[in-house]
């Protein structure tokens, strides 16, 4: 999937470009521009595949924002839009860096051929980044993990993480960057004193080399290496997001994981840790103020296009089976995914590495193998050892965070489809008891009615039959021949005095007694004497 930029200024050019490229596989429209400033500016932060740009867009010269773009970004393929493709219009826009020109007004098959070809050179260019520039090694994972709010602890997750992916993976190099540049406690955790932090290797940005940030890099005993906050809160205006773009961009070149610790409080440099991970690990606690703060997080993320919350994966903290707040209801309330792995509230069991300042105090074998549990389902337990000769060979980062996508909605959609067929089968063994019982009532009460109905016109026929002859044998047969055949089965006929006769009937076709109904009706009437 190739994600593009698009810089036209005029509305119907858009409209035009944006209903071919949507019949186009592979490719993601990420946003659109109506200015150069605008598209250098998302170029920068949304970092594409691809830059569409119209040579008239202004007000800057088109050849200038190429040549800004590819400055930038060497690995991104920038296509001009001319009204007027000639050999002179193509050869200026290559000289300025440009990888072909899409001619005005638009052809599928013409979109379509310079998109592929764009496509293929991005894809040469970042294999030979990525075997050449590495001498042949493969790039390694980053990992972003966030914190909902303050005292969640994002600092104990990413720090454990990085101690059972060495314990697990004793080759391996894996880096822990604190980038909670105001607030930063890996130091402290670890037990580290450091000369020099990632504020003063930010300070070098613009002339960054390896051996620059490898220097302030750290090898603790627990075998991790680190890279840690400044001191002085003063420095943390040093990180910017452009800076920590290339710091975490060498990191990724020398160490098989990087583990980014970007705490819990909104910064700019959150943001960029953010939008440079390969996977975002969002933790949090189950209670209203953590999971308020997470969705107000993910939303801004959402907004600045730095990331997406469907993207990001939530690890619940902390679980309490006691807390009025289940966790059960966070993955309700978010479209990240909310990972199996839950860490239990554990304050003593912490206790001793946070007193020893090691994680390797805790000895507990449950607690290592559910953050053994956790890199697999966040996706380090796939980072393998580099080989020292061998070159390896890897898909794009889009690529294998897609098929882990998939992968992880799809086996969620399974779960969830077995979890709701269950329930329902469920709720229908249950329901229908209680669906026949009310029919039953239902019908109970209906015959009733309909007796009721029937009881009268019986008792008014065999009191006008009983005063004529002032038998009771006739004032039955009369009642009898008044109503239908089922309810004058059991019809009885008796009088009090000379002026009252009642009749009982029988409910027909009911089982009132199982439900403490009646089980016949009984009505009078006055007998008016004939003269």
């Amino acid at each position: 999937m190739s994600d593009i930029v698009i810089g036209l200024g005029d509305q119907n050019l858009v409209a035009d470009l944006t209903g071919i490229l949507q019949e186009i596989d592979d490719v993601s429209i990420k946003a659109v521009a109506g200015s150069t400033q605008e598209l250098v500016d998302l170029s920068r932060r949304m970092r594409p595949d691809i830059v569409i740009i119209y040579q008239e867009i202004g007000p800057e010269p088109v050849t200038e924002i190429i040549r800004d773009i590819t400055a930038q970004r060497p690995d991104v393929a920038v296509l001009e839009v001319s009204d007027t493709r000639t050999p002179a219009t193509v050869v200026k826009a290559m000289e300025a860096g440009a990888r072909g020109v899409i001619a005005y007004p638009f052809s599928f098959p013409d979109v379509s051929s310079r998109l592929e070809l764009a496509q293929e050179w991005v894809s040469h260019i970042r294999k030979f980044q990525t075997g050449e520039d590495t001498g042949g090694r493969q790039r390694g994972t980053v990992l972003t993990v966030v914190g909902a709010k303050g005292g969640v602890g994002t600092t104990t997750v990413a720090t454990h993480l990085a101690q059972d992916q060495v314990l697990k993976h004793s080759q391996a190099k894996v880096c822990l960057v604190d980038v909670d540049v105001e607030k930063g406690d890996v130091g402290a955790v670890l037990d580290v004193r450091q000369s020099v932090s990632i504020a003063d290797v930010a300070k070098v940005a613009e002339d960054l080399g390896t051996q620059t940030v490898l220097d302030a890099v750290i090898l603790h005993e627990t075998g991790i290496h680190v890279l840690l906050a400044p001191v002085d809160v003063r420095e943390a205006d040093f990180v910017t997001p452009e800076a920590l773009q290339a710091i975490v961009e060498i990191l990724r070149r020398e160490f098989d994981v990087v583990i980014l610790d970007a705490g819990g409080h909104v910064s700019p440099s959150q943001a960029a840790c953010v939008e440079v991970a390969d996977e975002v690990l969002v933790v949090t606690t189950s209670d209203v103020m953590s999971v308020r703060a997470m969705r107000r997080r993910m939303m801004a993320w959402t907004a600045l296009a730095v990331g997406d919350e469907a993207d990001m994966r939530v690890l619940i903290n902390k679980v309490d089976k006691s807390s009025i707040f289940p966790a059960a209801s966070v993955p309700k309330l978010t479209t990240a995914r909310v990972l199996e792995t839950r860490i239990p509230l554990s304050s003593r069991l912490l206790e001793t590495a946070q007193n020893e300042r090691d994680p390797r105090a805790i000895t507990e074998v449950a607690w290592w193998r559910l953050f053994t549990e956790l890199r697999r389902e966040v996706g380090l337990e796939r980072t393998t050892v580099r080989p020292a000769a061998v070159e390896r060979k890897r898909g794009s980062r889009r690529e294998r965070r897609g098929r882990d996508k998939s992968a992880a909605r799809s086996e969620s959609g399974e779960r969830t489809s077995r979890r709701e067929a269950g329930g329902i089968a469920l709720e229908n063994s249950v329901m229908i008891p209680f669906v026949l019982l009310l029919a039953a009532i239902c019908w109970q009460i209906a015959v009733t009615g309909m007796t009721f109905i029937w009881a009268g016109h019986a008792t008014t026929a065999a009191a006008r039959s009983y005063a004529v002859s002032g038998q009771t044998g006739q004032a039955r047969s009369a009642a009898v021949d008044s109503v239908p055949g089922p309810f004058s089965s059991g019809l009885s006929v008796s009088t009090s005095g000379p002026e009252q006769i009642a009749v009982t009937m029988r409910i027909p076709l009911g089982f009132g007694g199982a439900f403490g109904l009646p089980t016949s009706l009984t009505t009078t009437r006055t007998v008016v004497n004939e003269p």
